[in-house]
């Protein structure tokens, strides 16, 4: 990696898995190349798009989720990589999730049922519709804000909840999803907007069982926290680093994205959180132990599925894509309109 000068602005993310980038990327890139990295705190992707239209991008580097990429692609809001600084063999490793024009994947992850384990000891939610069970399984619930659409697979939860199969769930249904979500919403102390908030809400035995993602609730767990979950009907998601149009320091970008592709950089991310690296490599350099706790491990991956990013993309009613149709639909819906 050649040396450089200047900074380069990235997105954080914040808790654990901000914490997880600064040791396995931030500080030692710096080290490496002598380029600054300013953690830039994590913000919607609706801020995001609106400071690149108004030509000061809020990072050089932002990670976008796999359902939101393809929009700012196609509103012309990204920068195509640069590959000449990464390797080759890192490049091919890249593995189910391809690097692509614009997109180099970040991580993979899954956004699960999760519980309170000391409320919960013989007898624990395995299903959405367990969740949903607020008479079989006490307690008050959270799930992700609706406003992040594909991000949260609240919509998907609400449909499983109500029965729907796992392979039946696209095209979603949205008046059934809306109809199940109404079913549970008495029951919700607050609809989550940030990944650290989900696992907080049981540490602090606001709720009982809820959505949360994976690398989080393990990395809570790893501080002490007794926070149960299921891989049962999973939601495989995952993440991508881009590069956003008018990026001040686009070649420091770059570079910086070539640095955390490597695979050994990868498997020591995976060391402090347990998001999955989408270079296959990094397997190589991970201990057996550790492997297994990993979303993408044999066990974990049969008992889930793989979100829908190209439904969540393609174009619904009015020609606009089904992530801002659920947008609209859930703010109609939280003021009574729908």
């Amino acid at each position: 990696m050649p040396k450089g000068t200047g900074q380069v602005v990235v997105y954080d993310g914040g808790g654990s898995w901000g914490e997880a980038k600064r040791i396995a990327y931030f500080e030692p890139f710096e080290r490496e190349t002598g380029i600054k990295v300013i953690a830039q705190p994590r913000t919607d992707t609706g801020a995001a798009r609106a400071s690149v239209l108004a030509g000061a991008p809020r990072y050089d580097v932002m990670i976008l989720p796999g359902g939101k990429a393809p929009t700012f692609e196609r509103d012309n809001l990204l920068v195509p990589i640069d590959y000449g600084y990464f390797d080759k063999a890192d490049l091919d490793a890249f593995s189910p999730i391809k690097v692509g024009k614009f997109t180099v994947p970040a991580i993979v992850y899954s956004l699960f049922i999760a519980y309170d384990s000391s409320k919960f000891t013989s007898n624990a939610p395995n299903s959405w519709a367990d969740v949903w069970d607020v008479q079989k399984f006490a307690g008050r619930r959270s799930l992700m804000a609706g406003t992040w659409a594909s991000d949260g697979g609240t919509f998907e939860a609400a449909l499983l909840a109500d029965g729907v199969e796992p392979s039946k769930l696209y095209p979603l249904d949205w008046d059934r999803a809306f109809k199940s979500l109404a079913r549970i919403k008495p029951n919700i102390v607050k609809w989550w907007n940030t990944g650290a908030e989900a696992p907080q809400l049981i540490i602090d035995k606001l709720i009982t069982a809820g959505s949360a993602w994976n690398g989080r609730v393990s990395a809570a767990n790893e501080q002490g926290a007794k926070i149960g979950y299921t891989w049962n009907q999973g939601m495989l998601q995952y993440d991508c680093w881009v590069v956003l149009k008018g990026a001040k320091n686009a070649d420091n970008a770059f570079k910086f994205l070539a640095f955390s592709a490597r695979a050994e950089n990868q498997a020591k991310f995976v060391q402090h959180i347990l998001y999955a690296p989408p270079n296959s490599r990094a397997f190589e350099f991970i201990p057996p132990q550790r492997a297994k706790l990993l979303p993408t491990s044999s066990d974990a991956r049969k008992q889930q599925f793989v979100q829908d990013y190209e439904f969540w993309n393609a174009p619904g009613a009015g020609g606009r894509a089904n992530n801002e149709i659920a947008v609209a639909q859930w703010e109609r819906w939280l003021a009574g309109a729908r």
